[in-house]
């Protein structure tokens, strides 16, 4: 992999809207940046190219930015660029310099792990990162877990295990076993008011009495129908009103013969002595009788108390259905019918009543129904239907009832109680929340056992990959200590799985002494009291040195190292800038990154046959920019600096002439005091240099006094007033004559 160029970073870091000068860089690219510039936030970019990882990125953001962060960067392969919080692009395989083996003053468990990512290398991370991944994830399933069993436990009934609960199997039917059940318990509760409950029953309900209406179309034999009006006329036209009936039927006792008694005229033929013997005869007395007997039975039958009676004897019912209906479901409902039987009796009664009295008024004729009979009957006859159909529940209802006072009086109830109980855990285990819950947890489990599993047969393969590989890395981290001039060696390295992650397990030999790094007893020797700042660093460096030189796939990829030199001695840091040719060289690309412009010198110079790119982050008011550097500039004395500024000026090789009027007066006081050491006091300048030169007719720059003086009083009023005009020629003109002096035209 090779980074060609970074064409575009904006609103990351200190990267608000970089300008990104220069053309592409090369195999060996050295970036100089000081603290606080970016140098961290470029290599956060790659490593978020290298991992996918956006975070890297985001997380770096620039304060109150108001767009997103925006990269692009060509590789040799094509253009990538990050953009909407992603990469587009392949990620490449870049090697940083960037696991800790060691903190400060210790090396924890953290450390130790970092290590033996190290030490065995590509292969060895790849496998030890699946490892701890599996077992992060095995933890983490394992809070899940937790967390899940937590919730569960809630609703786990009290006295029963969490285990069991979850085994109860389902039961389609448990509603309703949970119904009956509680109804079986609260009979058994209530079993004295039980046995004192009575059945469901009602009275017979009131009805016409039987022949009431064959009795209004009934008349009487062998009497004539309008007889009973012609003994009435009759009675009326004589005068006898109260009694004549009386005196008419005793004096038709005294006609035996075929004359009356009064007139002795012949009673033959006579319709009127026809009609007196049909009314007072004893068939006619029996009918009217039956009238009159109709009317008390219809008044009994139909009567307001029968009525009210049994609608009352309903209500009743309804209300001891509604009390059994708490113990059984007996499948009785009270008729809407019941409320209307005391209005519709009372309304057949009077109809019937009318029709009656139609009857006595005229004994021998036929009473026809009328509308309000028929009307009223009929209402009350679909009644009587309604009523005779919920009551025809009764026996069935009855059965019901019966077999809950019978078991109410026999029932265990410790043992319905735990039915009871069995019944509603099955319900709950198997309804929600519970139900999800379940699920969810059974689920994780599962996940959690497939996580080991992956994470033992794993670790099974790293084992093995370590036993060929750890022997032969720690030879040669000690051959690079050596070349470091390091007082000590790694010895006794190894592994362990304390905290599950694998880490790695070494001594530190001094001579023949060792120390264990896992150590930290006050009075023994550890890494805090045996290794210098530097010996610390070099540790680190040679195991990052260690992987590069195995790695099999270096000559493809892009090497990327950070300040690699901090803390080190001249030997051990001109030993660094050696390495990092030797092994980067055989990188597809070395990028350096630094704060140390001579320590990047020092690695420049080292380089032969290989493209080199030198590069710097600069820094404005707004800002980091990324912009071709001048390492050969850079790194001179400041006096040799401004020389050639100077000179590229008067050459005409830049038009920097607002900078150069204040320049040729510092330039030449240096070069004074360099040329006469000693002679020239603190504090002195030109103008006190001059004075010295007029006093001295043999002072060797007397030839040089006019050029001097000259240049002193044109440039002297930029310095006091940097807003006075000047001309671009002009001052060419005396940096020409500056330059002359000092040399180098």
């Amino acid at each position: 992999m090779f980074l060609k160029k970074i064409t575009e970073i904006k609103n990351v870091g200190r990267f608000k809207s970089a300008r990104i000068g220069g053309g592409n860089y090369e195999p060996f690219t050295l970036i100089y940046g000081g603290n606080g510039r970016g140098k961290t936030t470029l290599g956060a970019i790659l490593r978020s190219l290298q991992l996918n990882d956006p975070k890297l990125v985001t997380r770096r953001k620039t304060f109150k930015a108001t767009s997103d962060p925006s990269i692009g960067l060509l590789l040799d392969n094509g253009q990538v660029r990050f953009s909407n919080g992603a990469w587009t692009g392949s990620n490449p395989d870049i090697q940083f310099v960037n696991e800790n083996v060691h903190g400060g003053d210790q090396v924890d468990v953290e450390h130790r792990r970092n290590f033996y990512r190290i030490v065995v290398g590509a292969t060895g991370v790849a496998l030890a990162e699946e490892v701890d991944k599996l077992d992060a994830d095995a933890t983490a399933k394992q809070t899940e877990i937790a967390s899940e069993k937590k919730a569960l436990e809630q609703h786990v009934p009290k006295g029963s295990k969490l285990e069991a609960f979850l085994k109860l199997a389902a039961d389609p039917a448990v509603d309703a076993r949970i119904e009956d059940t509680k109804l079986k318990l609260k009979a058994i509760n209530d079993s004295d008011a039980l046995k004192t409950r009575k059945l469901l029953s009602v009275p017979a309900l009131p009805a016409l009495p039987e022949g009431f209406s064959a009795l209004l179309a009934k008349g009487v034999d062998g009497v004539a129908a309008d007889a009973a009006g012609r003994v009435k006329s009759q009675i009326a036209k004589h005068g006898f009103h109260e009694g004549g009936e009386t005196w008419l039927a005793e004096g038709l006792k005294h006609a035996t013969g075929e004359n009356c008694p009064f007139c002795a005229k012949t009673l033959s033929n006579n319709d009127l002595v026809d009609a007196y013997r049909g009314y007072f005869s004893e068939a006619y007395a029996d009918h009217k009788k039956a009238i009159t007997d109709m009317g008390e039975a219809l008044n009994s039958a139909l009567s307001a108390a029968a009525a009210l009676k049994c609608q009352q004897a309903f209500k009743d019912v309804e209300t001891d259905a509604a009390f059994w209906k708490g113990y059984c479901d007996h499948d009785y409902h009270a008729p809407e019918a019941a409320a209307r039987i005391v209005a519709e009796i009372d309304a057949l009664l009077q109809a019937a009543k009318t029709l009656l009295q139609h009857k006595t008024d005229a004994p021998l004729e036929a009473a026809p129904e009328s509308a309000d009979f028929i009307e009223a009957n009929a209402k009350w006859s679909s009644t009587v239907a309604e009523l005779d159909a919920a009551s025809a529940k009764f026996a069935t209802a009855n059965q019901l009832i019966q077999a809950v006072k019978d078991g109410s009086a026999a029932a265990n109830k410790a043992a319905v109680e735990a039915t009871l109980a069995g019944l509603q855990a099955v319900q709950k285990r198997h309804t929600e929340p519970v139900l999800a819950l379940a699920i969810g947890y059974q689920k994780l489990l599962d996940e959690k056992k497939a996580l080991v599993e992956a994470k033992d047969a794993k670790k099974k393969a790293l084992d093995t990959y370590d036993e060929a590989i750890l022997g032969a890395y720690e030879a040669d981290i000690n051959k690079i200590l050596a070349t470091f001039g390091a007082g000590f060696r790694l010895a006794q390295c190894g592994k362990n799985y304390v905290g599950k992650v694998p880490q790695s397990t070494y001594c530190l030999r001094f001579d023949t002494s060792d120390v264990d790094v896992t150590r930290n007893g006050a009075d023994d020797p550890g890494f805090d009291t045996t290794m210098s700042a530097g010996d610390k660093n070099t540790f680190a460096l040679a195991f990052f040195l260690a992987q590069l030189k195995r790695d099999p796939d270096l000559s493809r990829k892009l090497v990327v190292f950070d300040d690699p030199f901090t803390s080190l001695d001249d030997f051990r840091r001109a030993m660094t800038a050696k390495e990092i040719v030797r092994t980067g060289g055989e990188a597809a690309q070395t990028i350096v990154l630094s704060h140390d412009k001579f320590f990047l010198d020092a690695v420049r110079v080292l380089i032969h046959d290989v493209a080199c790119t030198t590069m710097q982050i600069s820094g404005t008011s707004s800002g980091s920019s990324i912009e071709p550097w001048n390492i050969e500039w850079e790194v001179k004395e400041g006096y040799l600096q401004d020389h050639m500024l100077l000179q590229e000026f008067a050459q005409g090789r830049n038009n920097n002439a607002r900078e150069m009027r204040t320049a040729m007066r510092p330039l030449l006081e240096k070069y004074i005091r360099y040329r006469f050491p000693n002679q020239i006091l603190d504090g002195k300048w030109l103008g006190d240099m001059l004075a010295i030169i007029r006093g001295d007719a043999s002072h060797p720059l007397t030839p040089q006094y006019n050029d001097l003086d000259d240049i002193n009083q044109f440039t002297a009023p930029f310095h006091h007033d940097p807003n006075v005009a000047f001309s671009d020629d002009e001052v060419r003109t005396y940096a020409q004559r500056t330059i002359a002096i000092v040399g180098g035209c």
